[in-house]
């Protein structure tokens, strides 16, 4: 038959690996059947290991009556957790040996048997308990089990049973714990008094009979213990017993209040607030430095007494703390401070005061003091404590600031009187304020008609700017028109002539076909010279009238009225050239023009307006060069989001005192008649429109370098405050 193995890696975990080295084990069941057993255990006995399986431990006994002592085990089994006692075993020569044995019960979920683990060791070597059970070994352990207080049997520093509320308390398994010496069950500094200890009721030593120490739990927790040990007999040798009470509680408990007890201590002796502290007793246990101070009477003097009330009043009678740590009621607490307290709205049941206590100082204090009770961790008031505020130099302001409101009073109502004389005062300066207004509205309407007129005036005034430089240009304008209309009347009027003949040469033609004159007249019109000639004529032709139409739409470009004109993305190069088309006729009998123009992207301009500027620089460079035949440069480049311009000429330069003032509306060095003094400053205002900036270099006799900054984009127009939330 096979019988089932309980899984034996967990029970063995349970038990110790070192226990299978010194210990024969086996797994019985609940009929005391063997279902394991290792190889020291089947050496004793002789057998295989495999072979032990399925055979009754009783059959393996020695004695007579083996399965009815093993009947009587499993029967104290199904009643008890564990079994100690000796067995006498029979190897397969027949002969016997003891073993010292502990049975260790496994029960399912049910709570039933299911399982006996057995370790058994050399009786030679342990003589410990009679072979079997008997009726009071039966009933001793039962005791023992069945008892709520932990308790240890050992011998020889062995532990030979362990309750259940032993093991809870050290945090071990039966196994483990037998397998522990145990003297390694206390703490390494209580070690040698357990010891001692131990010793000391060997040797009938009674009055060392109980004791406190420290054990050490095997997962290694530190646990208090009020140890008691006796000394009962089994299997004739005298074995000790132990008995625990757990004091870890009590102990942390005792630490904690005596911590709290010293941080109350550290921080009440450290608080600049005057504080006492007094028991249920009504003792005081706390009296600082600064209350020391404030009522001069010592600590020394003060604490454990009941005398706190000698610091306050001429004779016996409770502080505010005596009421509170007596439980009184608030007709308690009025009987004393009348209607010169109140409840605490920050801490519940302690109470706010304020009274005079004229033993104080030389002349009294004011005092303002507060009152909580000291509580346990179940609510019980343990004490009281007590603060204390002078608030003497408080009441003195206050008594200041009554006298000085009563002063106050008194002012205002003088001052009230000579309000009402000031305000009919301002009541006139009001009136008078009213009648300058009206007449600086006056004024000021007078003024924005004026500046009105001013802007209209100015207008006229870049207008007429303008008007005067295409007037100066226009004899410019013309001789540049009139050469290509010359050729082009000259090449027409030759035109003409060249026409005449080829009708009359077509004409003599269509009436006589083979007439041999023709031939004489086709030579003498010299056909072959008209059909090169002719087109050279109106090629020249066309190009001359093209030049006008250029010189005429670029002039056109030059005078358009600034009110129709619109922001757009300009060629810069392309306005310098065609405002270099029209005042041609003013630069080229003066200077040359060198043009070194960079690469330039599209700029958002008002162009007319910029070539009004290009124009003012150039004709400015050409009037510069007086009777010298000179060079303007033209150059162009991009730096970040600008472009720059500069117009350099090798003119005569301009006097340093005259640098500053060249911008200036009428400011010219021009002699009288040759010019307004309004191009650079109609200049400067233009490139201001354009959020542009230009600089001036010059030096006499060298010339000057007009230097032109402007932004490729134009500048979103700035919000006005508020704008973003309106």
């Amino acid at each position: 038959m096979t019988l089932p193995v309980p899984d034996m890696n967990q029970i063995m975990g349970d038990m110790g690996r070192s226990m299978l080295v010194d210990f024969m084990v086996a797994m019985l069941d609940a009929n005391g059947s063997v279902l394991f057993a290792n190889h020291d255990l089947a050496s004793a006995l002789g057998i295989d290991a495999q072979a032990l399986r399925g055979q009754k431990l009783g059959a393996l006994m020695a004695q007579a009556h083996g399965a009815a002592d093993m009947a009587q085990i499993m029967a104290f089994l199904q009643r008890n957790r564990i079994w100690l006692g000796k067995l006498a075993l029979k190897r397969v020569n027949g002969s016997a040996f003891t073993v010292q044995v502990s049975m260790l019960t496994h029960r399912n979920a049910e709570g039933e048997l299911d399982h006996v683990a057995m370790i058994a060791s050399s009786a030679a070597r342990r003589l410990d308990f009679p072979i079997c059970a008997t009726d009071h070994q039966d009933q001793f352990f039962s005791l023992l089990e069945g008892s709520g207080t932990p308790t240890l049997l050992h011998r020889d520093n062995r532990i030979v049973y362990a309750n259940e509320a032993a093991l809870r308390l050290l945090d071990a398994t039966g196994p483990q714990l037998l397998a522990c010496p145990y003297d390694q069950l206390a703490a390494l500094d209580s070690r040698p008094q357990l010891l001692a200890h131990v010793q000391f009721r060997l040797q009938g030593v009674t009055d060392q009979s109980r004791h406190t120490l420290r054990l050490k739990t095997l997962r290694g927790k530190l646990r208090w213990v009020e140890q008691t040990t006796g000394i009962v007999q089994i299997d004739g040798l005298p074995t000790l017993i132990d008995s625990f009470v757990d004091e870890t509680a009590n102990r942390e408990a005792l630490a904690t209040e005596a911590r709290t007890r010293k941080v109350l201590a550290h921080v009440i002796d450290g608080n600049p607030v005057p504080t006492f502290v007094i028991n249920t007793d009504h003792v005081v246990t706390h009296w600082n430095r600064a209350c020391e101070l404030i009522t001069g009477m010592k600590a020394s003097d003060i604490i454990g007494t009941t005398n706190q009330w000698k610091a306050f009043y001429p004779s016996p009678r409770p502080t505010l703390a005596d009421l509170i740590t007596a439980g009184a009621l608030d007709e308690d607490v009025k009987l004393l401070y009348h209607n010169k307290f109140r409840h605490s709205t920050i801490v519940l049941d302690a109470f706010e005061a304020e009274d005079f206590f004229p033993g104080f100082g030389q002349s009294g204090k004011w005092l303002y003091f507060t009152a909580a009770p000291l509580r346990d961790h179940e609510g019980n008031i343990r004490g009281a404590i007590e603060t204390l505020v002078d608030m003497t130099e408080r009441r003195l302001a206050e008594e200041a600031l009554r006298s000085a409101q009563t002063g106050l009073e008194q002012l205002v109502i003088e001052r009230t009187a000579q309000l009402a004389e000031a305000n009919t005062r301002l009541a006139a300066d009001v009136a008078q304020r009213r009648n300058a207004e009206a007449q600086l509205r006056q004024r000021n309407g007078d003024l924005e008609s004026l500046n009105a007129q001013l802007t209209q005036a100015h207008e006229q005034l870049v207008q007429s700017e303008k008007l005067a430089s295409i007037g100066q240009l226009a004899a410019g304008v013309a001789h540049e028109i009139n050469n290509p209309i010359g050729y082009v009347h000259s090449n027409i009027g030759t035109l003409q002539t060249y026409l005449t003949d080829l009708f009359a040469l077509l004409g003599v033609y269509e009436q006589r076909p083979t007439d041999p004159d023709i031939e004489a007249m086709r030579r003498k019109v010299d056909v072959e010279f008209l059909r090169e000639d002719i087109p050279c004529l109106i090629r020249e032709s066309q190009e001359g009238i093209g030049r006008v139409k250029k010189i005429v739409q670029d002039l056109k470009d030059f005078s358009r009225v600034e009110s129709t004109q619109e922001w757009q993305l300009a060629n810069l190069h392309q306005g310098i050239d065609s405002t270099l088309n029209i005042v041609n006729n003013e630069i080229k009998y003066r200077a040359d023009v060198v043009k070194e123009y960079g690469v330039l992207p599209l700029v958002e301009c008002l162009p007319s307006q910029l070539n009004q500027v290009f124009m003012n620089l150039m004709v400015n460079a050409a009037h510069a060069m007086g009777d010298k035949h000179g060079t303007i440069t033209i150059r162009t480049g991009v730096s970040g989001d600008q472009v720059w311009l500069e117009f350099a000429d090798t003119g005569s330069g301009i006097a340093k005192e005259n640098l500053s003032r060249i911008f200036d509306p009428f400011f010219t060095t021009k002699p009288v008649g040759k010019g307004t003094g309004l191009g650079l400053s109609l200049t400067y205002g233009i490139l201001q429109k354009h959020h542009g900036h230009i600089d001036v270099q010059s030096e006499l006799g060298k010339g000057t370098v007009f230097r032109i900054l402007l932004p490729i984009h134009r500048p979103l127009p700035a919000q006005p405050e508020g704008a973003q939330n309106g």
